[in-house]
């Protein structure tokens, strides 16, 4: 807890918390909570166990490269991987989730990894893809404008810190997954300037990370992630959309058509906002995106931050619970996942190496 990562992942959040306070009266809010029908709650925990599932769907054809690996014992890993995001700061749980199927399934850790690393890139460029959509017929440039000045950042600086990061890193991976041997000496050279003690070492962890993009290798795999990155998300949407029922949302506008829109670019900017280090479960930039741009398209400021607090909630409390149960059912505890999980990686070995199809996606 006393690491600079945990103390600036708190500093961040606690910014965040301060605007989302800011823009708030503390009592109107709590009219808000206390008027909110709460029985939309159970569609939307649904709704979100529907996300997860896609994920673990999405994630299982990207692991295909390092082995085919059944439902049931993908979902857990998932699960417990996004509890413990919700409880350690800056996505620490990425780590848990590499470690835990590395070890449960005796395959590269470090390649896991970077198959996370894929998924997270693709759930960017799918967020950006649909507040794109939704830009054809909703100012979304005036949102972005405000929000830089909400936070004191140009818009044009917030625009590309939301953008380029992941487009960058999907381009990235495409290419190191499309030629691998070039990507390999490229790597050898730039190891060479390491100590010879070392090199060994990090070519073999460096291989296997690369072996993790190779689901991209293709274009074939690459439109295989993105497709099956959308129903992800829009089953996400699907809980800010019961939710805002639930705080009469569907008043506000005079068209549903405008409330969804509305709401995926409520999702669009939350979830692109908690790409900023920050507390556990994105704490604080969470609730000041989606606060902001509810407000931005004319919801009221206690409305939308009552609103923001349940959906927030909804989104990490059932998972975390869960996670943690098929934690105490396996007899492990998440600190000792996490220890292990920032431990060195074991030299690879018949039964720890990834078991590579030949074919993958292609």
């Amino acid at each position: 807890m006393r690491s600079k990562r945990v103390l600036f992942g708190l500093a961040v959040s606690g910014l965040f918390i301060g605007f989302f306070l800011y823009r708030v009266d503390l009592r109107e809010m709590g009219h808000a909570l206390a008027g909110a029908d709460y029985r939309f709650i159970i569609p939307g925990v649904l709704f979100y166990l529907l996300s997860m599932t896609l994920r673990t769907l999405r994630w299982r054809t990207v692991l295909t490269p390092l082995g085919r690996f059944p439902l049931v014992r993908v979902w857990p890993v998932v699960i417990v991987g996004y509890a413990a995001n919700n409880l350690l700061p800056v996505r620490l749980g990425e780590l848990v989730r590499a470690y835990f199927l590395g070890h449960r399934e005796g395959v590269s850790k470090t390649s896991v990894l970077a198959t996370i690393l894929v998924e997270r890139a693709f759930d960017g460029l799918v967020l950006l893809f649909l507040a794109a959509l939704v830009s054809l017929f909703l100012p979304v440039a005036g949102l972005v404008r405000e929000l830089g000045e909400q936070i004191h950042v140009n818009w044009l600086v917030l625009t590309l810190g939301l953008t380029v990061p992941f487009v960058a890193a999907i381009g990235a991976f495409i290419t190191l997954a499309a030629r691998p041997e070039a990507a390999r000496l490229l790597v050898s050279r730039l190891l060479s300037l390491l100590p010879r003690g070392v090199q060994g070492r990090a070519r073999q962890l460096t291989g296997r990370f690369l072996d993790g993009f190779s689901t991209l290798r293709t274009p074939r795999g690459v439109a295989t992630v993105f497709l099956l990155s959308l129903p992800v998300w829009l089953a996400e949407a699907l809980v800010y959309w019961v939710l805002a029922l639930g705080f009469g949302m569907d008043a506000v506008y005079g068209h549903m058509l405008t409330l969804a829109g509305v709401l995926v670019l409520t999702l669009a900017t939350s979830n692109l906002g908690t790409a900023v280090p920050s507390s556990a479960g994105g704490v604080g930039p969470f609730e000041f995106f989606a606060q902001a741009t509810l407000i931005f398209f004319g919801v009221a400021s206690a409305t939308a931050s009552a609103y923001a607090l349940v959906l927030h909630a909804t989104l990490l409390a059932p998972v975390t619970l869960l996670g943690l149960v098929y934690l105490w059912a396996g007899d492990q505890s998440l600190v000792g996942l996490v220890r292990a999980s920032q431990g060195p990686e074991a030299p690879a070995s018949p039964e720890t190496a990834p078991r590579l199809d030949e074919e993958g996606l292609g």
